[in-house]
């Protein structure tokens, strides 16, 4: 028996034993990791991610194979094996090292065995080209140009962990032996023993207490876990016990139905008689089906029960929107997930809960199922993917900024610098509180942005520290110009070269071929923690950009986001303009992705000024058309900032009168009306168009006039048009009045 063979076999015997997961890694040059290999596929229920590696005859040389005799799969097809089980794998980091996919199938393996890392010599593999590089380098940089800060992190990791067994070409020339390492003995937390279908105590707990919360009313329950927690199959549980009850209705929603499989997985287990269809689970008048949240905005509510799973993945507004239309609800979130994070959902969605439900409860299961505690992988994973990167303390940065009884003076001013990131290497403090700060403020901030972060050569990081504690960030990508001779292919949608999001969204979307020539950054990401905010440090990060970006001759700042009232406001209050608002929705969050732009240039200022022009003409038309369906706190906020005047004649102001006093019919005075929103919009306070955005009446009129909705529909939600036409002349006579105030 080969070395590795014996290695392996050794190796998961002492997997098998602690019921742990446990990492070998082999490192040497692409030929001697292939003669591995070959010794490896000998071995049974072998799983390769990314291309088998195997020796050419007479095993000098060694190649990728495609060959089908080996099973093996592409890591951007990782979803399609998620939940299944999986008892050994090899991982070809010669075919790129995925952070997100290295992440996935490490969660995805049960405790018992065995995940094989194959890469270069580890003294080598920082300065090899890995395929990967070309998903986080933006056209002309080369995947040469690429950071290698991300693999020389992986690398010390690797070499310092107490548990990871490393087999390297350089040791087996030397004719060093391998040793197993010993770990530390697991045991499960408690001595209960669970009651079934339940597979941990923390499980049944978890279903124990949805069940009793939505006995109780309005008081919803929230779940979070790790990895391999049983988080969804208590979900699966929960819903197979509540539609036994009076429950007809059990809706699951997710940002998308891959997230829900253990679920449904798990309820059928249950209840076997139920006509079973992916989402679809039936039996006489009781269903469980699957929602995607937009849709699950538009349900009842009342009578029914949603479970909303990976909660973190929806935006806060849509959870809180659910919130609001479901009496009996429950929530279940990942805090350490290798697709995304939980820790700002926990942060953010609290306080909205803490507000609207005083009574919600919360149940973290630690308790692992998969495998036993103190699982040597887990540990390791969460290092090398920072999965359990923590922003500082707010009760630290709070004293740390403010004077003790004097709200007013900076104890510790604020100190912005950009960063260098060769220092993020070995300064694993900096790091991990940057990380967890980007964490804290996005929901989907996944591993593969620790490498972008570390490695995208076209990337400029500034922070902002109180008292050395990181305290905000802002990431700007730099951008453009765009090659002449790609523009002509760019603006016909036949190019679209890596990067660049910002000039090739105005010349491909805007016909803007005057954006090509431009240098931008685009701000990818504003991050303040939440102790500190309102306290104008975001505004001060972007201070700091704008006087770089000067300085280096750029022509204009930009950012392209999920558009909402607050994050429009935020942008327009420090000097950016909207010029977009894309057509397409994002499916979660139902949601437009704004764009906006702050110029730095004379002709970057013609060219914004030209688009603003351009936007402003076409929203009105808009509002009626792909944005009929937009939130009229919104509408307002984009019409808010409008340039160009209307000015209300002595005739408009009869009509008007005439329309409120006199039966004058909405059609005869429908465009007045316009004219009348818009100068209303133009010159009344936020803080007076706040009062009106809290009156129904004055947002069925905006949804009629500004989005042309039909009678038919608004009178779907209860009045006939004789009611709505009296609404609509009580709310008009106020318009007017705060028109004449100014």
């Amino acid at each position: 028996m080969a070395v590795i063979e014996s290695l392996f076999t050794r190796l998961q015997r002492d997997a098998e034993q602690h019921n742990h997961r446990r990492l070998l890694v082999v490192s040497g040059t692409k030929a001697w990791c292939a003669l591995q290999a070959q010794h490896l596929n000998n071995l049974p229920d072998l799983l390769w991610i990314g291309d088998p590696l195997r020796c050419n005859a007479g095993g000098a040389d060694a190649e990728l194979s495609s060959s089908q005799s080996l099973p093996h799969i592409k890591p951007a097809d990782l979803h399609l094996i998620l939940g299944q089980t999986t008892s050994s794998v090899v991982f070809n980091a010669w075919d790129g090292f995925n952070p997100n996919s290295f992440g996935q199938i490490a969660g995805a393996l049960a405790g018992g065995s065995l995940l094989v890392l194959v890469c270069p010599d580890l003294d080598e593999w920082p300065d090899y080209d890995d395929p990967e590089h070309k998903s986080i380098v933006a056209y002309p940089y080369e995947t040469v140009d690429a950071g290698r800060r991300f693999i020389s992190r992986v690398v010390m990791l690797l070499e310092d962990d107490a548990y990871t067994v490393i087999y390297r070409e350089k040791n087996a020339l030397a004719g060093v032996e391998v040793e197993l390492p010993d770990v530390m003995t697991s045991s499960q937390e408690g001595d209960d023993e669970p009651i079934l279908p339940n597979r941990t105590v923390d499980q049944q707990h978890a279903v124990e207490l949805i069940l009793s919360q939505f006995r109780r009313g309005r008081r919803p329950a929230v779940l979070t876990a790790d990895r391999g927690r049983g988080k969804s199959v208590a979900l699966g549980i929960a819903a197979a016990q509540l539609s036994g009850l009076d429950y007809q209705q059990v809706l699951i929603t997710a940002p998308d139905y891959a997230a829900v499989d253990e679920v449904f997985a798990m309820a059928h287990q249950l209840l076997p008689d139920y006509e079973y269809s992916k989402g679809l689970m039936q039996h006489g008048d009781h269903q469980i089906r699957f929602l995607a949240p937009e849709l699950a905005l538009k349900e009842r509510g009342d009578g029914q029960v949603l479970l909303v799973d990976e909660a973190a993945a929806i935006p806060v507004p849509v959870l809180s929107k659910l919130l609001q239309r479901f009496p009996r609800i429950g929530f279940a979130s990942t805090i350490h997930g290798y697709e995304g994070t939980g820790q700002g959902f926990s942060v953010r969605f609290k306080k909205v809960l803490d507000r609207e439900t005083p009574n919600w409860k919360r149940i973290h299961l630690k308790q692992p199922i998969r495998w036993s505690a103190h699982d040597p992988l887990e540990s390791l994973t969460f290092q090398l993917l920072l999965l359990n990167a923590q922003a500082v303390e707010g009760q630290v940065l709070v004293e740390a900024y403010r004077a003790q009884g004097d709200d007013t003076t900076a104890r510790f001013p604020p100190v912005i610098e950009k960063l260098d990131r060769d220092q993020l290497i070995e300064d694993y403090t900096t790091l991990g509180q940057l990380f967890g700060l980007l964490i804290l403020a996005h929901y989907r901030t996944s591993p593969g942005d620790l490498r972008v972060l570390l490695d995208s050569p076209n990337l400029h990081i500034w922070l902002l520290k109180i008292d050395n504690h990181v305290a905000g960030a802002v990431l700007v990508a730099e951008e453009g110009p765009l090659p002449s001779a790609l523009v002509d292919d760019i603006w016909s949608g036949k190019r679209r070269p890596r990067g660049h999001l910002l000039p090739q969204t105005l010349v491909c979307q805007e016909g803007a071929k005057a954006a090509a020539p431009l240098k931008a950054g685009r701000i990818m990401r504003v991050a303040i923690h939440p102790a500190l905010q309102r306290e104008q440090l975001g505004t001060a990060l972007l201070g700091a950009v704008q006087q770089y970006a000067e300085s280096e001759g750029w022509d204009y700042l930009g950012a392209s986001f999920a558009a909402s009232t607050d994050l429009l406001g935020y942008w327009h209050s420090n000097g950016f303009e909207t010029v977009r608002l894309g057509t397409a929705r994002d499916s979660v969050s139902g949601s437009h992705a704004a764009l906006v732009l702050a110029a730095l240039s004379a002709e970057a200022n013609r060219l914004q000024q030209h688009l603003r022009q351009r936007f402003l003409e076409q929203i009105n038309y808009r509002l009626s058309d792909d944005l009929i369906d937009l939130d009229i706190p919104l509408v307002c906020r984009l019409l808010q900032h409008g340039e160009g005047s209307f000015e209300l004649t002595p005739h408009d102001w009869s009509d008007l009168d005439a329309f409120c006093h006199y039966n004058r019919s909405y059609e005869s005075c429908a465009y007045t009306l316009h004219k009348l929103l818009l100068v209303f919009l133009k010159k009344v306070s936020e803080s007076r168009l706040q009062i009106f955005l809290q009156n129904d009446d004055f947002l069925l009129l905006v949804e009629r006039n500004m989005q042309q909705k039909s009678w038919a529909l608004l009178e779907q939600r209860g009045q006939g048009r004789k009611q709505l036409m009296r609404q609509f002349r009580d709310v008009v006579v106020h318009v007017m009045a705060a028109v004449k105030e100014g």
